[in-house]
């Protein structure tokens, strides 16, 4: 079975069409009927502009996961289940806590965050309750099966290997915000027929852990590739981009790298030096891959 990956929101995209690019993230995985949104980028304005030129209808959408909660991976869901109208609710699946309201942590950055992006929620959109009632929320934390070969991770508790955690964000818990551990980190393992195909959000759990994780739950295969965001812009030593480049080469096989959004420019460049560029790839808005399943 042929599996379809096409980036739809990202930081570049191909300049043969009017795309928008954005900090936001969002890919469509098809296959036979069916279609997956995984997240749904940062803005409606760029999800519609983009989804209409990719000749993506919203209303065959079969499900949205989420990655995380953070504003750059939800805020398109607005433009999603309001272009789907009164068909049959969407199921939008994630960890509990992405579908959760978030503020920027400390009050003075709060404040400056309010001018720069104007708002206050930087985590799952407050909706209408007419859009409420478009979508049914399902919350999951341990691995989920969407298909026989199409699995999300779970939730990574424990992180041996350095995350690229983002420390600026509370999250809203029982009323009260807290600090944002962004235990909602989620990532997509694809069983293909070479191998483990790892799809990322922003990989704040770390690279190295969410490979960690898709080694438990598939010890006998290799990991062939990995796309998606990284957070490795987290990563300001070059030290930590070695450490991480020589466990990729060392432990995991030295995998496909399709590494975009949050990765970074330095480590993207430090990663292409490392590995050359038949490893190390750009996956841009318009472009598709394909795997046999």
């Amino acid at each position: 079975m042929q599996v379809k990956l096409t980036n739809i929101v990202d930081k570049f995209a191909l300049t043969s069409k009017d795309f928008i690019s954005s900090d936001g993230l969002s890919y469509l995985i098809e296959f036979e009927n069916q279609k997956i949104l995984f997240d749904s980028g940062d803005q409606s304005l760029i999800l519609e502009n983009n989804m209409r030129l990719l000749e993506i209808d919203p209303k065959t959408i079969d499900k949205l996961i989420l990655s995380h909660g953070h504003y750059d991976h939800t805020f398109g869901i607005e433009y999603l289940l309001s272009a789907r109208g009164d068909t049959t609710p969407l199921e939008i699946i994630g960890h509990p806590y992405s579908f959760k309201e978030r503020r920027v942590a400390n009050f003075i950055t709060r404040f400056a965050a309010y001018l720069k992006y104007k708002m206050v929620n930087f985590g799952f959109p407050n909706l209408s309750k007419e859009l409420q009632d478009r979508y049914i929320p399902k919350p999951v934390t341990e691995p989920f099966e969407l298909t026989p070969f199409l699995t999300t991770i779970g939730e990574i508790s424990e992180w041996p290997e350095k995350d690229s955690k983002n420390k600026t964000l509370a999250i809203k818990i029982d009323k009260k915000f807290v600090e944002d551990d962004i235990l909602d980190d989620l990532s997509l393992a694809l069983k293909t027929k070479e191998g483990i195909v790892l799809v990322l959000g922003c990989g704040h759990a770390g690279v190295l852990n969410i490979c960690a994780r898709a080694k438990e739950l598939y010890p006998q295969e290799d990991i062939k590739m990995i796309i998606g965001g990284t957070h490795l812009v987290a990563l300001k030593e070059e030290k930590d981009l070695e450490y991480v480049a020589k466990k990729l080469e060392e432990v995991y096989k030295k995998p496909m790298l399709f590494f975009s959004h949050c990765t970074g420019e330095k480590a993207t460049k430090y990663l292409k030096n490392y590995f050359g560029e038949n490893l190390v790839k750009s996956f841009k808005v318009g472009e598709t891959l394909s795997f046999e399943c």
